[in-house]
Parts: C-alpha cells; sequence; structure tokens
C-alpha cells in the first residue's frame, strides 16, 4: 500500500543536471509493528539495479509504548538522512531508495526468529523484520517530492530484490514506513547521443591488445554472477569505495583496469558479436554525462551489426537497469524470435520484466498485440500469468495488470473457453484431494467422481473445453474406465480424455499433486533448448519432450507420451533379479515390438541417439534421482526421462525413506553414476550383443553432443539465469555455476572428448544404477495399479505383444517342427525350427517355453480342447529335445485337428506370426550360404576390415591429432591384443616428433588419445601422418598391429576432420 500526501506549491521543474545539492530523504514515522519489538533501526540504500551506492542509518529508535493501544506499536523517527556523497546531478533515472527495517526483540529466544538476517549495529544484533523501496523519478522523469506511506514487506518470507518501487500492497495489517522527500522541482533532461563515433578496424590494434580483449570477451562472468538480489552488504560498499584508493587489492585493481581497458578500445569492438555487455558492464559510472556516451555507443553498434537472440537476452540481466538499454535488447529480441521460440521463451521474458523500471515496457506492449491474432500464445500467457499469481508475492500487482490487459483483448468466446479450463481444474483438484486421503478403493471413487464430473461439467458432452498442456486438444467428456491412480505418495491420476472430434486420438494426460512442477516446465524447455542447439549443428538426438503445466501451487497437467514403458516395467516379466541383472531384457522387449527388419533396425537407432542425448543433456543439468521407474522406452525405440524433481545438482539420498512399508536407512545418494547408460541398453544398441562398434558409435555421439553444448552454451545458461528470481526451489545463480563447471571450460577439446569418455565407461561400469533399479523393483508393489503398462491380453504373448489375425496373415494349412537348434547366447536352450505352410511357406523359431505358453492361453481360452503339452523343468540337452520335437509335432496335430473357431482363433495366428526372431534366424542361414560365393566371401572381408578412427584439428598453431578408436584388429595366437598408438609427423629421420598413447585392452579399443605438435600450417601440409597401433607384449617385444598415413594437404582445416581410415598394412 502507498499514498502521497502534499499541499506544498512546487516550483517550476530545472534540469537535475544543475544541481549540486546532496541526495536526501526524511523518515519520518514507522507504524503497526509487532508488541515484542524493544529497539528499531532503519536502514537506507541508493541502489541503481541490484548495486547499492550509498547507505545512510537512522539512530537507534526504542519503543515508548502506548497505554491505550496494545495491539501495534508505533515510532516517530523524524530525521533527515543526507547521502553526502551523492549530488542530485549524480543520480540516474532508475535509482530507487531500498530501506530495511532492523530490530531487536525483548526475547531473543524466539525460534521464529532463525531465518531472519542479522545485522550487528553499535554492538547490538538486530534482525531484518521487513522492506521495502521506493522509485526516484515518475514516470515523466521528475524527481518525487513530498510524503509516501510505504507498506513493509515481511523479509521472513520474501527477500530484497525488484527494480522498482516495491511495497506490500496485499496486507493491510503490515506495518507502514512515512518519509518524506524535499519540495523541489527537478527533471532528468532527455539524452542526446553524438553522432561522431567511428567504427575502428579491429586488426589496427597489435596482436597483444587483439588477443587480451578476445579473452576479456570470451569470460562468461555476467552469466554467473548473482544479479538478482539487492547488493546491500556493507563490507562490499565499503570495498567499491576504496577502489580509486591506494589500499584497493590487487584483484579489484586488475578489475578496474579490464573495465578501463576495455571501454578505451571499444570504437574496435564495435562489429564484435556479443562485446556490448561486457562494455556497457565496464562502464561503472552511469550519470547524465556518460549516458551521452554510453547511448551513442549502442546506437552506433545496432547500426553497424544485429543483436541476436543470445545478446539480447544478455542485455536483459538484471545488471542492466538502464531502460534505454533494455528497450533496445527488447527491440533486437522482438525482431529475432519467431512465434513458436516467443511462446517457448515465456517464462523467461515473464521474468525479465521484474526488472524494468516502468510496468509497460516494449516486451508486453509486443506480447499483448501478438495475442490479439495468436489464441496459442495467449493459452499459454494465460496459464503463466495464473501461475505466477500464485508463486509471485512481491511483484503481483505487475502480473495482475499484464493479466487483466490479456482478459480484455481476446474475444468474449475464448475468454469463456478459458474460464471453463480453470474451472475444470478446479473440479479435478477438489478430486485430487479426496482422493489422496481416500484410504479405501482409490480406483472405485476415482471413476465414479469422474462420471459425476462428466455428467455435471461436461453436461454429459454438450459442454466442451481444452486442456491446459495442450492448446489444439477439445474435450467434451473423459474416458472414465481408461483413468486410474498411480501407487505413490502423491496420488497422481491418469486421465484419459475423449476428443470432440470422435475421428481424433484420446488424450493422455497424468494429473500430480503435491509437486512442483515448475521444476519438471525449466528442465524440459532446458531439453528442447538443447535439441535447438544440437539440431542447428546438423545432429537430431531425437529426444522426446511432452508438456507440463501447473495450474495452482503445486498442482497440474503432464502430458504422458503413449505407446512407452518404463525400464522397470520392461524388466518386470523376467522376474525381480533376473530382470534386474539381465541384459537382454530391453533388446527382447524391442524386438517382439518391431517384428520386421526395417522397423526393428530404426527402433536399435533411435535408442542409440536418443539415450546419447538424455545421457548428456541429464548430465550436464545434474538430474537426480535416476531409475528403472523414470527412464521410459518408446516402442519405436526413443529412451526418454520422466520426473524432474531432483534436477541442477540437488541429488535424491536414501534416508529415513519408507516405500510401502520397505525402510532402509542408508545415508548416501542414490544418484552414483554421472548418469545412466547400462550394459542392457549397450546389449540392445549392439544388436544383441553382434555389434562390435555401437559403442564407439555411441562414445561419438556423446561426445559430439556435448562438444557442441560447449561451444553454443550461452544460450542455455542465460535462460536459465533469467529464471533465478522466479523462486523456484533450488533454482539460483549457484546452480548456474554447476551447469557451468559441468560443461568442463577449462578442457580443450580433446580433453573435453576424453573427460566425457571416462564418464561414460564410469556409468557403464558402475553396479549402482543396477542396485537402485532392483530396490525399486522390490519396493514397487505386485498389485500395483500403473497406468504405463500394458493391459494383459488373452491373444498376446509375452513375446508377441499385438495380435494377429488370420485376415492379416493368411489362412494356416499346417505347421510342424522341423529341426531344432542349441543357442547359447547369455545360456543355453534349445529354438524349435516350426515350418508354417500357407499360401506360401515361412520358417518360424520358438522355445519349449513359448509352445507350452501357447498351450497354457489355449486351455484358458478354450477349455474342452481335450489334450495335453507336458511342462518339464529339466535343463535341455540333445535328447530332451529330440524328445520335445516329437511332442511338440503331437501337440500341433491334435490343434490343427479342432473346429476352426480355435484354429483360426487370433490366439494361434498371433502364435505362429512371423516376428523379428524368425527373420534374423532366416536371413543368417540365407547370409551363412551366400558366403560359399567367392562374392560374398570378399565382401565379409571387406567389412571385417581393422580400422582406426582419427579426428584432425588444427588450431592457435597447433596440430591436434585424437585417435579415438579402433575396430576388429586382429588376435594375436588366439589372444586378445593390448594396443596402443604411435604417431609421426614424416619425414622425420630423428623421430622427433614420435608421440605415444596410452595401452588398452581389446580388439576394439577407445583410445581417445591426444598428439598435439605445435608447428605453422604451412608446415604441417607439407607433412604425412603416421598413426600406428601396436601390441604391448612383455618379455617379447612389440609389433604393428596395422598402419595408417594421411597426406595432411589434403585435408581440408575449414571443415570437420573425424573418420574411420583402413589400417594398409597388417602384421601376419
Amino acid at each position: 500500500m502507498c499514498w502521497k500526501r502534499s499541499t506544498i506549491t512546487i516550483p517550476k521543474p530545472c534540469s537535475i543536471t544543475n544541481s549540486s545539492e546532496f541526495f536526501s530523504v526524511h523518515i519520518d514515522s514507522l507504524f503497526s509493528l509487532p508488541l515484542n519489538i524493544k529497539t528499531v533501526r532503519i536502514v537506507a540504500h541508493l541502489c541503481y539495479g541490484n548495486e547499492t551506492k550509498a547507505k545512510q542509518m537512522t539512530r537507534l529508535m526504542s519503543f515508548i509504548r502506548n497505554s491505550y493501544q496494545e495491539s501495534s506499536l508505533q515510532i516517530h523517527f523524524d530525521q533527515r538522512l543526507i547521502f553526502d556523497d551523492i549530488h542530485l546531478c549524480g543520480l540516474q533515472r532508475e535509482a530507487l531508495l531500498l530501506f530495511e527495517i532492523y530490530a531487536a526483540f525483548i526475547d531473543d529466544t524466539d525460534s521464529s526468529l532463525s531465518s531472519l538476517v542479522y545485522n550487528v549495529s553499535d554492538g547490538i544484533t538486530m534482525s531484518l523484520i521487513g522492506w521495502c523501496s521506493q522509485s526516484l523519478f515518475d514516470h515523466e522523469h521528475n524527481l518525487i517530492s513530498g510524503e509516501y506511506y510505504l507498506g513493509i514487506i515481511d523479509a521472513a518470507t520474501t527477500n530484497r530484490t525488484g527494480f522498482y518501487s516495491l511495497r506490500n500492497v496485499l496486507d493491510y495489517d503490515c506495518p507502514i514506513l512515512t518519509i518524506t522527500f524535499p519540495h523541489q522541482s527537478f527533471y532528468l533532461p532527455n539524452i542526446h547521443t553524438r553522432n561522431d563515433i567511428c567504427a575502428r578496424n579491429f586488426t589496427e590494434i597489435t596482436r597483444d591488445k587483439q588477443e587480451y580483449l578476445c579473452r576479456l570477451l570470451d569470460r562468461p562472468n555476467l552469466l554467473l554472477n548473482d544479479h538478482s538480489l539487492m547488493i546491500t552488504n556493507e563490507t562490499s560498499l565499503d570495498n567499491r569505495k576504496q577502489q580509486l584508493s591506494s589500499n584497493m587489492s590487487d584483484k579489484d585493481y586488475e578489475l578496474a583496469n579490464e573495465r578501463q581497458f576495455l571501454w578505451s578500445h571499444r570504437h574496435f569492438l564495435i562489429h564484435k558479436p556479443y562485446a556490448l555487455p561486457k562494455l556497457l558492464k565496464s562502464r561503472s559510472v552511469w550519470d547524465y554525462p556518460s549516458l551521452i556516451d554510453i547511448y551513442s555507443l549502442v546506437n552506433e553498434i545496432t547500426n553497424h551489426r544485429k543483436i541476436d537472440e543470445i545478446e539480447s537476452f544478455e542485455l536483459l540481466l538484471p545488471a542492466f537497469p538502464d531502460m534505454y538499454v533494455r528497450s533496445c535488447a527488447y527491440r533486437s529480441l522482438i525482431s529475432h524470435i519467431t512465434s513458436h521460440e516467443l511462446i517457448i521463451y515465456l517464462p523467461q521474458i515473464l521474468q525479465i520484466i521484474k526488472f524494468d523500471y516502468y510496468y509497460l515496457s516494449p516486451i508486453i506492449e509486443y506480447l499483448l498485440k501478438q495475442c490479439i491474432n495468436d489464441y496459442h500464445l495467449v493459452h499459454k500467457l494465460y496459464w503463466c500469468l495464473r501461475q505466477l499469481l500464485l508463486t509471485e508475492n512481491v511483484h503481483v500487482i505487475r502480473y495482475y495488470y499484464i493479466f487483466m490487459s490479456l482478459l480484455y483483448i481476446i474475444e468474449e468466446y475464448f475468454y469463456i473457453e478459458l474460464e471453463n479450463e480453470y474451472d475444470l481444474c478446479i473440479n479435478l483438484y477438489n478430486i485430487g484431494s479426496e482422493l489422496k486421503n481416500n484410504k479405501l478403493n482409490k480406483g472405485y471413487f476415482l471413476i465414479e467422481e469422474l462420471k459425476k464430473l462428466n455428467n455435471e461439467f461436461f453436461q454429459s458432452g454438450q459442454r466442451s473445453c481444452r486442456l491446459p498442456c495442450q492448446f489444439s486438444f477439445v474435450t467434451n467428456r473423459i474416458d472414465f474406465n481408461s483413468c486410474s491412480t498411480f501407487h505413490s505418495l502423491t496420488c497422481p491420476t491418469k486421465l484419459v480424455f475423449n476428443s470432440i472430434d470422435l475421428s481424433s486420438e484420446k488424450y493422455y494426460s497424468i494429473y500430480k499433486i503435491g509437486d512442483d512442477l515448475r521444476k519438471d516446465q525449466i528442465v524440459l524447455q532446458s531439453l528442447t533448448c538443447m535439441d535447438k542447439i544440437w539440431k542447428l549443428n546438423d545432429i537430431d538426438f531425437r529426444l522426446s519432450l511432452f508438456n507440463v503445466v501447473q495450474t495452482q501451487e503445486c498442482c497440474g497437467f503432464i502430458e504422458m507420451i503413449t505407446e512407452s514403458e518404463t525400464l522397470l516395467q520392461i524388466e518386470k516379466p523376467l522376474g525381480t533379479i533376473k530382470g534386474s541383472f539381465s541384459e537382454s531384457a530391453l533388446y527382447n522387449w524391442l524386438s517382439s515390438h518391431n517384428t520386421n527388419e526395417r522397423d526393428f533396425r530404426t527402433a536399435l537407432d533411435n535408442l542409440t541417439y536418443s539415450c546419447a542425448g538424455y545421457c548428456v543433456a541429464t548430465y550436464v543439468l545434474g538430474i537426480g534421482d535416476r531409475h528403472n521407474e523414470n527412464i521410459m522406452v518408446k516402442k519405436s525405440g526413443h529412451l526418454f526421462h520422466i520426473d524432474f524433481g531432483k534436477y541442477l545438482g540437488d541429488t535424491q539420498k536414501f534416508g529415513r525413506f519408507n516405500r510401502n512399508d520397505i525402510k532402509t536407512k542408508l545415508f548416501i545418494s542414490s544418484d552414483r553414476a554421472p548418469f545412466v547408460f547400462t550394459k542392457q541398453m549397450l546389449y540392445a544398441m549392439s544388436d544383441g550383443g553382434t555389434s562390435n562398434d555401437a559403442m564407439h558409435r555411441f562414445v561419438d555421439l556423446c561426445c559430439n553432443a556435448f562438444c557442441i553444448l560447449r561451444q553454443n552454451s550461452s544460450l542455455l545458461l542465460i535462460l536459465l539465469s533469467h529464471l533465478c528470481s522466479s523462486n523456484v526451489p533450488n533454482l539460483n545463480y549457484d546452480t548456474i555455476r554447476f551447469v557451468y563447471d559441468r560443461l568442463a571450460p577449462s578442457l580443450n577439446y580433446a580433453e573435453s572428448i576424453t573427460h566425457f569418455t571416462e564418464l561414460i565407461v564410469d556409468s557403464l561400469n558402475s553396479t549402482w544404477t543396477t542396485l537402485n533399479g532392483l530396490i525399486h523393483k522390490i519396493a514397487q508393489p505386485t498389485n500395483s495399479n500403473n497406468s504405463s503398462s500394458l493391459i494383459s491380453n488373452d491373444t498376446t504373448f509375452s513375446f508377441i505383444p499385438k495380435t494377429y489375425t488370420i485376415t492379416t496373415d493368411g489362412k494356416i494349412i499346417s505347421a510342424q517342427v522341423v529341426d531344432y537348434e542349441k543357442r547359447t547366447k547369455q545360456s543355453k536352450y534349445y529354438l524349435y525350427k516350426l515350418k508354417v505352410v500357407r499360401l506360401y511357406i515361412t520358417y518360424n523359431y520358438r522355445t519349449y517355453n513359448e509352445f507350452y505358453e501357447l498351450y497354457e492361453r489355449l486351455n484358458k481360452q478354450f477349455p474342452l480342447i481335450g489334450f495335453n503339452l507336458k511342462f518339464s523343468g529339466q535343463i535341455e540337452d540333445n535328447l530332451i529335445a529330440q524328445r520335445r520335437v516329437r511332442d511338440i509335432n503331437d501337440f500341433l496335430e491334435n490343434l490343427f485337428r479342432l473346429t476352426s473357431d480355435i484354429t483360426e482363433s487370433d490366439l494361434v495366428y498371433t502364435f505362429f506370426h512371423t516376428i523379428q526372431r524368425d527373420q534374423q534366424m532366416n536371413d543368417a542361414k540365407e547370409k551363412s550360404n551366400e558366403e560359399l560365393s567367392p562374392r560374398s566371401s570378399q565382401i565379409s572381408s571387406t567389412n571385417n576390415q581393422s580400422k582406426i578412427r582419427i579426428q584432425l584439428k588444427y588450431d592457435n598453431g597447433k596440430l591436434f591429432v585424437m585417435a579415438r578408436h579402433a575396430n576388429n584388429l586382429p588376435l594375436k595366437n588366439g589372444n586378445e591384443p593390448k594396443p596402443y598408438c604411435k604417431c609421426y609427423l614424416f619425414p622425420d629421420e630423428s623421430k622427433s616428433t614420435k608421440q605415444k598413447g596410452k595401452i588398452a585392452n581389446s580388439r576394439n579399443p577407445i583410445f581417445n588419445d591426444t598428439f598435439t605438435y605445435e608447428m605453422d600450417l604451412a608446415e604441417i601440409r607439407k607433412r604425412v601422418l603416421h598413426v600406428g597401433v601396436w601390441n604391448h607384449v612383455l618379455n617379447v617385444g612389440n609389433h604393428v598391429l596395422g598402419t595408417v598415413d594421411i597426406q595432411l594437404s589434403d585435408i581440408d582445416w575449414s571443415k570437420e576432420n573425424a573418420r574411420d581410415y583402413t589400417f594398409t598394412s597388417l602384421d601376419a
């Protein structure tokens, strides 16, 4: 609340630049203070942005208790604070006063005071109990005067922040501070920029200065500093006052020199991208005379080049409160971003406006204009503002004005649609809250409540509305039979909505109460940012992203990705122990859902790319609590992560948790591996362990993704930086530093590849990931209602999850076992070869247990079939397999004697459908026959050639030779080699260029050796790079396994140079 009262005649305004008076403010009184306060002091900070320029404080005041009114206390200060180091002519347009209320209490042991900030003054420890702020110039740039009443904001619940007038407007019982500004009339004149600035050529200065300037511009210091909180620390203020003194610290002196050097060379940096924020930050004085040069520089840069979205976002950091600069950044941002990007960046834009001096900024005006014609944007903005009105206490008035403006400009019909959405959310919240408290049959209660919702809210299909998480979907009914609850502490609900268009698919979502979904929103936006960066660099990691909308505090919608299962569900059919430690679960699951060769190969490719993308993303973002319940895989092979409650280094710990009555007191982190990459995943990527280069390919993808993020990290860091003021738990500038450090900025390109390869190996070899998954599997109740799992179907099998019919596959004439084969992959078992005769003949392969599964299903569906198939737990050998051939054929003969309703049932035709395994077996046999020909032998020989991947890079006068990995190295006397690399630059008679790498232990080693040569590029072009792979043998002598010669004059050094080279000579 704020009131102004003034009856004094104000003289005619004059320019503030002509005034040498000191700035001052009169502290009148403080009303409505708590009764337990003993003494009070007010500290006034003159701030520009988040930086304190000067500070003054009142005397320590004691309460005189009023015997007539005991409900609250009042103190009359009557003190004038004069800022004797600040002249009126030095005030900036965006300057404000921040008032802090410190108090000492009668009872210092009060536990409610433990969270307050303390300040020791005159030997007395005082607590910060409240604050408020007041701008010094009005919207017409006139210096304010007269008396003001300011509502005090509770410091225990809200941090000091804000770059415009902030006071408590919601609580009518809050303390009130009355202040008076001198009755004077000054205005800030308009800035007339110079037109004589001339851009200079960067090459005109010396090479040393060029390199020094480039180093200064490359620093990310603006992104890593905490800009959101007011700098009110007295020590920091005193240090700034001493910057020009002889006692200045070496660090401060160096910083001052760097800033002066940058500013003095500004004319040479006009064409340099991303230089403007650094140049502006190098200015410590922003008074009227300085603004002439600053605005002139801004105009010159914007005239010579475009400011892209990254530089615009950087200029909108709280470090730059000047509205001329911010308006310029807004205009540049508006000119660059598309309507789709505007929707993506809305969370940042709505945080950025907190630091605008005026309520109406160019970006808000642009947003509202765009909303007139773009109702998708209206929909997104509506729910963002709804969220902010719930979570923002200090800035709620600013967001309320925008919210009301949005409702004013839209058509009435869409306003009604938005209200319908909100009403739906209120109804779902009430159902969800009652559901959490329901101790009995949650499923029955949910269905009954959703039936009532269909009748009363949707009016039996006559009323429709959109969904907060999907603008394009309009629903008029909930499919309550498909809805259910998840077994979780927060009791999330699976909701399935029918479309108003009967030809459209249903929409699957999760409605969750009790979790702060803003964390998930931040992670998903960061993943979207990474996806954009990778695609701009021509790599699509096939991320599966989904919508999350918080509709009320700690409550909202999560979009469900259909046709997918968690790793826990994929492993569960194999049993608790075997499923956790088996490498084949994921591979078999993908195989069963992709029954033709092309789809299966595509699925494995999708798995490889998506897994690589999420490994890098979850590592960089520090996503914690990763286990087999929040990693999912689509039937198409796309792997993706869900549930991002632990993020940005906030790891999950097991400590006194109670999960379905399974208790443990392990006070250790459950996120011990850098990220989740398991042998089960690698086994699937390598086509069941048959591909030697799958690991190499995965490592290359991960390293490329990591290096691309390192080179383009500014967008990711700047977007996270702008969210640090959003009051989201565990999101602050320490977490920005965490992400920055995860990108390993101190490492060069080659070192970063080695670093991430080591992370991959550590993750792959981590047993804790498997144990963590086992713990979650044990904790998962066997009868849990998990909505993501597939519903059991009588016409499907554990190895064929889809149903096939006589119509899809054709009529079966006969089927019999004609052969059997012993398989020893992972464990010994037998496959029985089935000859299935239709109008054509196919050969399928089934295990005896799968035949028995058919028999059990037939008995369940047709109880009167009247024949048997024996089940035996014996370990199969050749004699047992021969006997089982006879048993199976007897079973098949009896089966096809039955009536057509059985023999032509979907169950029978599904069993005999040709699956991925059958195609692989048949293809392998055809390939074996083809290999007898000379041509196929030649092709096979080519495919098995020994190769090495070498990456070349020339940078800053140095040649970097990176030996990444090798494939199919020859065995030595039947033993695995111990290879290592040697590197030369020929001609080299003295062998001075010889360099040697580390020893590996594999036919398919990952070397990641980097050999560096400091040499001019002209000389490099004259050389031949000779790379040899040698076998290390103790006591015998090392010998060469293969060599590669690369003519360096043929290399295009402007492009990426990473490729596989076939060895030109091999040891016999």
